[in-house]
């Protein structure tokens, strides 16, 4: 099971299309026949997004052979291959619909992926008692249609709104945890699990209207980590009598003469195979950010970032893999058409992602430094590479630069995605225990900031750039010209928000390196109708078959948005209840119409 990761080791990892060739009749349990000469194949050959021959037809498009014996056959009303936040709401909720519920997952027990908890739902009891109140679903879904090019389906962005925060309050009934009343709260019992508001209250005079990248405020934060919510739906879902085998991967699907799907091959460890049957199959198994020829194919700039958050597989190897969509694909669904977006979070360093001067590794000024972590991370991507004295990398991407001032220069910083915001001054630390011994959420002290690792002191401009490696001159024009658009009020050079323009002056100054972004997922899924069916591609659904989570398309594309802390985990956890609803036999479709 993942532990909770302070912000401090967190540092240590940040620092450092032609898709609808899925229903090429590679369907099911069938080889493609054709009586033209065979598609080239393999992953050498140009990806799809760089170019790829019209015919051009990765290796991970061939399905594997049928098993030629299987040792056991089980039967069931709907199986939820994946055991991630998804699969296990798909599970419960199709159990409590009545249905027979077999669940196979690859690990070897259920392990939450994420570290953080950041569950992004609207309306939940537990916010409605908290007194937070959330932005209207029409300036929410917008904003993230603008943030990510509209490009998404709208009626998913709508549905998440409309039932993310009873879904939420559903997920976790019957576990036993503590509410705590503002992000900075200390716990008040000894329960182990906790949930907290994230970035709650709102800092004073926070405006979203007034933000180049506005965040709304009114996630919850699940502490130490997700896992208890899960443990807690799981639990739920056998009481229901639902099956949990663990150890399992999912093959591939069976389909019959008309394409339904009625099963799936499954297998453990030493490959026995188990023949499924059911009435109806989830596919719930993340993201496929560690499948290199997936990645080499739809999305190549991708292979820049590096890829945690994972789970391990019972044989020891990485999950998030692609299993569902290769499965899907092989039953005849396509990918979506991208971009496909990685979440690429990077979260800065001893101030976060904290709007202050960036210098690349040539001593230059190069962005608008006012934008979270996700977006830092898109122009970092952009910038030249270098020896990263904290990694030993190749992956110096830029230095951070503050000075003297930043205790009392962060509370101006806005709320959001990797901000640090909240000076703890020596003597109220016991009073911000809680929130200071974990992810730290915005909140740091003196002796954080200046106990990081790599983090470069000195009293001079000129001596600041020596030990960074950086040539002298550049730096000191820089910082100069920068200072002197601090002192307009006015960047006329990239167009930071003047509330933000703060003069590197007083010593001591401070630099700290900011490397690659570490990659969480990569979205990208089937393409699916309100149902969450996955789609063949005439357009028509594939019958038995559910798709959610990481799995499904339409939620995110072209880039992950930020404005919404969690998003992603409310979405998979309001569309992976729905999966699991119609799989049972209901009838719903995910529509913005409340």
């Amino acid at each position: 099971m993942e532990q909770n990761l302070s912000r401090r080791a967190f540092l240590g990892l940040g620092a450092s299309a032609a898709v609808a060739a899925g229903a090429m009749g590679l369907a099911g349990c069938s080889q493609p026949q054709s009586a033209t000469p065979a598609p080239q194949t393999g992953t050498d050959a140009a990806p799809a997004a760089g170019g790829a021959p019209a015919d051009f037809v990765p290796n991970f498009m061939t399905a594997p052979a049928v098993p030629e014996s299987v040792a056991e056959t089980k039967d069931c009303d709907v199986l939820v291959i994946g055991l991630g936040l998804s699969g296990c709401a798909a599970a419960k909720a199709a159990a409590e619909e009545g249905a027979k519920v077999i669940a196979v997952e690859k690990s070897p027990e259920l392990a939450a992926v994420s570290m953080a908890g950041d569950f992004g739902v609207v309306g939940s009891q537990i916010q409605k008692d908290l007194g937070i109140k959330w932005a209207g679903k029409d300036v929410i879904v917008n904003q993230l249609m603008k943030d990510m090019c509209y490009r998404p389906t709208p009626d998913f962005l709508g549905y998440w709104y409309d039932h993310s925060g009873e879904d939420f309050d559903w997920f976790v009934e019957g576990a036993d945890f503590e509410v705590l009343k503002s992000t900075a709260a200390n716990q008040e019992t000894d329960k182990p699990c906790y949930i907290r508001p994230k970035c709650f209250p709102a800092l004073e005079g926070y405006d979203y209207t007034t933000e180049y990248y506005p965040y709304f405020h009114g996630t919850i934060t699940t502490n130490p980590n997700m896992q208890w919510t899960l443990e807690a739906a799981v639990a739920a879902a056998e009481a229901k009598g639902a099956e949990m085998i663990y150890s399992t991967w999912g093959e591939q699907l069976i389909t019959d003469e008309s394409g339904k799907v009625t099963g799936a091959y499954v297998h453990d460890a030493d490959g026995a195979y188990t023949q499924i049957n059911a009435n109806a199959v989830v596919l719930a198994t993340g993201d496929w950010g560690n499948n290199q020829d997936m990645r080499d194919y739809y999305i190549p700039w991708a292979n820049e970032f590096m890829s945690f958050y994972t789970t391990m597989d019972a044989a020891g190897n990485v999950g998030n893999t692609g299993d569902g969509h290769l499965m899907g694909l092989w039953a005849g669904a396509h990918m979506e058409l991208g971009p496909h977006a990685p979440m690429t979070h990077h979260m800065g360093g001893p101030l976060g992602v904290d709007g202050y001067l960036q210098l690349n590794i040539n001593g230059e000024r190069f962005m608008n430094e006012d934008i979270p972590g996700q977006n830092i991370a898109d122009q970092l991507s952009r910038v030249p590479a270098g020896p990263n004295p904290m990694s030993g990398a190749d992956d110096l991407r830029s230095w951070q630069i503050f000075d003297a001032k930043w205790p009392t220069e962060i509370a101006k910083m806005p709320d959001g995605h990797g901000y640090v915001n909240h000076f703890v001054a020596d003597d109220e630390v016991d009073a911000y225990a809680t929130v200071l011994s974990g992810f730290g959420l915005g909140y740091t002290t003196k002796a954080m900031v200046e106990g990081t690792e790599g983090l470069i002191v000195a009293n001079t401009l000129e001596e600041l750039a020596e030990q960074c490696n950086l040539p002298v001159e550049t730096v000191v024009a820089s910082v100069n010209r920068y200072n002197e658009l601090c002192a307009a009020g006015h960047d006329a050079d990239f167009g930071k928000d003047p509330r933000r323009l703060f003069p590197v002056s007083e010593p001591p100054f401070y630099a700290y390196p900011f490397g690659s972004a570490g990659m969480l997922v990569l979205m990208g899924g089937l393409e699916v109708n309100k149902k969450l069916q996955p789609l063949n591609a005439e357009g028509a659904p594939i019958e038995g078959l559910y798709a959610t989570g990481n799995v499904q398309g339409g939620r995110y594309l072209v880039e992950y948005p930020v404005t919404v802390a969690g998003i992603s985990l409310g979405t998979a956890l309001s569309f992976g209840r729905l999966a699991g609803k119609n799989a049972a036999g209901a009838d719903i479709e995910a529509t913005s119409r409340a």
